[in-house]
This record gives structure tokens, C-alpha cells and sequence, in this order.
């Protein structure tokens, strides 16, 4: 009776499926070369109404997914996004089952497969002298890009340390999204070029017309429109290296100097540098973090808008990114020695001993067009603090600027000096306005503070997570700091 039962349900699942379309894989072809991010189309007729179909995908016979499929911009197919990156170039088996729910129990119905060619690396010859790698400036140019920054924040007290199966406390802020626009004003004889940074309205959120941005003295974004969005200027040699860098004086009506200013809001975050001689894939050199930065008690008169932290690079490979061949590079510092913080460089609260930080940056340079089309920096932080940290505990509300990561930024300043500025420096000017240093999740502070600021997310708004007055047991703490840049035009 069993047996017999078996049947009929097999024999229910199989004209089921002849009631539907053929399934079949009609892109990618069978035999054809991929690369990135694949679209792996099904047709519609050959999933049952309702939500019971869904395929499964499988990459030389090991699974990968089973996920329900969704339609395709056009609406003809189903489609699967297939990211070729986490294979090996090379010849691979692309095989999907399409499932289907019969009497609760999940039943292929069909398969398709077809043979591909993975080139995301072998596709891209590579000179024997090695690569250039040099920006190709262009009078006229403009590019935006995306930058998303997120933070990660552990805590853990030395008694749960100890304590076997303990976990540290996990906060995590996703932070903000901003646009920046790098325009080329000036590309001279020598290769350099004069770039022009700057805020952009975020247009591609619901058509916006402004950028949404938290500062320092803000518990929340407030909207700033273009004529609040200053420039900064730098001439950069063809490696991204500063010549020099400076932020342009306002001249307001009837002669106002720099009264235009108390509502711009400045961003820095320069280029990735490259090498200054050819490389091939496995190739290192000394290369330079250029982290952003600005001088809030001499605005108009600096001569550079960045810090340099030498870092080691390498030449890792070659592989397609956004549509164009890349070099992938990475630049990578630890700093593994014991680090002691001066309370007044932290704005007094923010304490962290014994540091250890360590950055890499991961930077896609285009080899065809000569622009950086993405770079990801990861920064972490570790070390020993007295915040009072206690599991789930509030914040105290404090909006006190934190310590900055050591070689990142100078501790202090000319005037009332608060702690280092942040990695990805923004600024919010005002030159009507001073008083106590602050530091928010991105750095913005107002000029007639001197240069302040903390890490990413290390203090601002609502204080650091889980902070109480102090006076508490010492605790571990790991802050990552992550920004995401991405070419978008």
C-alpha cells in the first residue's frame, strides 16, 4: 500500500510539471564565457502560480542556493544573480532544479544545465613590464562616487572575559550614505591635476536636493543643500600623491569675508594613492595611507588637506570590477605597540590603552579608463578602557569627541585642541561659532574649534553605546570603522 501511495504521488509531481513550460537555462548560453555578476535567466511559464516554485543552484554538482527567483527588469524571465567572483577561472558546470511543494515536501520537477567559462582574471593580459598605474586626468571630468560608512563596536569586561562562553557586547551602527564629486578643473602638462571635492545633493534617494548629514552639535541629520556644500582643492601628481591642497576664502556681499562659510559643510577624503613604478600581480612596495584632513583655526591659508601614514602595498591582482578590467591593490598597517591616550587629546571621556590598530584598504583602479571604480577601508581599533561599560548599559548623552586611531591624526590643536580627527574627515564650517571640542560619527566639527573629532562612530551623538558616568571595571573594547567607496558616475 505504501508503495502504491509513493507512486501515485510521483505520478502527481510529474504532470504537474509537463502542465507547466519547459524550464530550461536560456542565459547564459551553454558555452559561454562569464564574468562578475551573471543573470541567470529562467522563463516565467515554467514556474506553477503561487509561491511553491523555486530553483536550486548548483555550481560542478556542489549546491550553492535555493531561492525564489525574482523577475527580470523587463519582466519576460526569472532571474538568478550568480557571482562568478566567488569561483575559480576556469571551465565550471552551471546546473538549476527547479523545486516544487507537493504535499509539504519539497520535489524536482526539472533541470537544466549548461557549461561556462569563468574569466574574471584570465581575461586580462598582463604587460611583461607590469602595469602603469596612473589616474588620467581630464580637464572637464567630473565623477561621483558613493561613500556608505559603517561602525562595529564590541565590549567585554575583563570579569566576563574570563568567564568560559562569555560573548562581548555587539553594537552595531550602519552610520550615513553621502555623495561626492570629484571634478577635474585643471589637468596640467605634467600629468597632475587640480581636483575639485565636494558634498553633492543625494539625488538617486527619491530625487533629493539636498545631502542628509548628522554633525557634531546634532542628535540627528539635518538636510544641507548645494549652496551649502563648499569646495575643497587639490593638485594631485598622476599616483594621487597631494601637491597641494587648499579650501577656497568667501568673499559674501559688500566684501564679507568668509561669511558664506558659517553654513558650508567641507568634505576631504582624497584619492588612493598608486605606485610610482610599473607592477605586476604579487608585486609590493611602500605605499601611504592619505587620510583627510583640515585645519579649522587656519582655513584659508593650509597649504594641505591630508595626513600620510606610510602603509605596505601589493599588487594582488587582476580581475574584472563594475564592468572594467582592474588592478586589485591592497594597502595594509599594524601598529601592534602599546599606545597610551592623553585624556585631554580624547575630550575626556573616551580612554583606550594599550592599543592595537591595524587598516587595510582595498582599492579596484580601472586600467582602461584610469579611475578608481571602487575601494573598501577597514579600520579596527582594539585595546583596554574604563568607560563603565556594562552589557545593554545607555549612553550617557555626552557628545564628547573620541580619541583618534594613533599616526591618523594630530592629538590636540593651536587653539582648543580636541582629539584627532576622524578617518574620511568631513567638516561642518562656521567660522561664527566656537566653544568645547565635539566629534560626531563622521567627524564634523565647526572652524574656531581647532581641529577635533573622533574615530567613525566612536563618539557623537547619544554617546558611545553602553557608556555610564565611568568609575566602572575596565573593559576590552574593538571598534571597526568600515567605508565603502563606490563610482556611481
Amino acid at each position: 500500500m505504501k508503495r502504491a501511495l509513493s507512486s501515485v504521488i510521483f505520478v502527481g509531481a510529474t504532470i504537474f510539471a509537463f502542465g507547466q513550460g519547459s524550464f530550461t537555462i536560456v542565459r547564459p548560453f551553454d558555452g559561454s564565457k562569464v564574468r562578475e555578476m551573471v543573470r541567470v535567466l529562467f522563463p516565467k511559464n515554467a514556474f506553477p502560480q503561487g509561491d511553491s516554485g523555486y530553483v536550486g543552484i548548483f555550481i560542478d554538482g556542489e549546491f550553492v542556493e535555493a531561492v525564489a527567483p525574482k523577475a527580470s527588469k523587463d519582466g519576460k524571465y526569472f532571474e538568478y544573480l550568480l557571482d562568478t567572483k566567488t569561483l575559480e577561472d576556469g571551465s565550471h558546470k552551471l546546473e538549476a532544479k527547479l523545486y516544487v511543494d507537493y504535499s509539504n515536501q519539497p520535489r524536482i520537477v526539472d533541470t537544466s544545465s549548461v557549461d561556462i567559462t569563468v574569466a574574471n582574471r584570465s581575461s586580462i593580459a598582463i604587460p611583461e613590464d607590469g602595469f602603469s598605474l596612473k589616474y588620467k586626468f581630464k580637464t572637464g571630468t567630473e565623477h561621483i562616487y558613493r561613500l556608505q560608512q559603517r561602525v562595529i563596536q564590541n565590549v567585554i569586561s575583563e570579569e566576563q572575559q574570563k568567564k568560559q562562553g562569555s560573548r562581548p557586547y555587539q553594537i552595531q551602527e550602519d552610520g550615513e550614505s553621502y555623495k561626492l564629486l570629484y571634478a577635474v578643473d585643471n589637468a596640467y602638462s605634467n600629468g597632475d591635476g587640480l581636483i575639485r571635492m565636494q558634498v553633492v545633493p543625494d539625488k538617486g534617494i527619491k530625487g533629493r536636493e539636498y545631502a542628509y548629514v548628522t554633525t557634531s552639535d546634532a542628535t540627528e541629520p539635518k538636510k544641507y543643500y548645494s549652496e551649502n556644500m563648499a569646495a575643497i582643492y587639490m593638485r594631485i601628481q598622476p599616483t594621487g600623491r597631494e601637491v597641494f591642497g587648499a579650501v577656497p576664502d568667501y568673499f559674501g556681499l559688500e566684501g564679507n569675508t568668509g561669511v558664506g562659510q558659517r553654513l558650508s559643510l567641507f568634505a576631504s577624503y582624497p584619492l588612493p594613492t598608486l605606485p610610482s613604478q610599473p607592477k605586476k600581480p604579487g608585486d609590493t612596495w611602500g605605499a601611504n595611507f592619505q587620510m583627510g584632513t583640515i585645519d579649522l583655526k587656519n582655513l584659508y591659508t593650509q597649504k594641505s588637506v591630508v595626513e600620510t601614514v606610510p602603509a605596505r602595498g601589493e599588487f594582488v591582482a587582476v580581475e574584472w570590477e563594475m564592468g572594467h578590467p582592474c588592478a586589485k591593490i591592497k594597502n595594509t598597517i599594524s601598529e601592534g605597540s602599546s599606545t597610551k591616550v592623553d585624556p585631554k587629546a580624547a575630550g575626556g571621556t573616551s580612554k583606550i590603552a594599550d592599543r592595537k590598530i591595524s587598516v587595510e584598504e582595498t582599492i579596484w583602479f580601472a586600467l582602461d579608463t584610469g579611475v578608481v571604480v571602487k575601494y573598501f577601508r577597514d579600520i579596527t581599533i582594539e585595546g583596554k578602557a574604563d568607560f563603565g561599560f556594562t552589557a545593554g548599559g545607555g549612553g550617557n548623552g555626552n557628545n564628547s569627541g573620541g580619541p583618534a586611531p594613533a599616526g591618523f591624526s594630530g592629538a590636540g590643536s593651536p587653539g582648543k585642541g580636541g582629539g584627532g580627527r576622524a578617518p574620511g574627515d568631513f567638516r561642518f564650517g562656521n567660522k561664527q561659532q566656537g566653544g568645547p571640542p565635539q566629534g560626531g560619527p563622521s567627524g564634523f566639527s565647526r572652524p574656531g574649534q581647532g581641529p577635533q573629532g573622533g574615530p567613525t562612530g566612536l563618539s557623537g551623538p547619544g554617546g558611545v553605546p553602553g557608556q555610564g558616568q565611568g568609575g566602572g571595571t575596565p573593559s576590552f573594547v574593538r571598534i571597526r570603522m568600515q567605508d565603502l567607496f563606490v563610482l556611481e558616475k
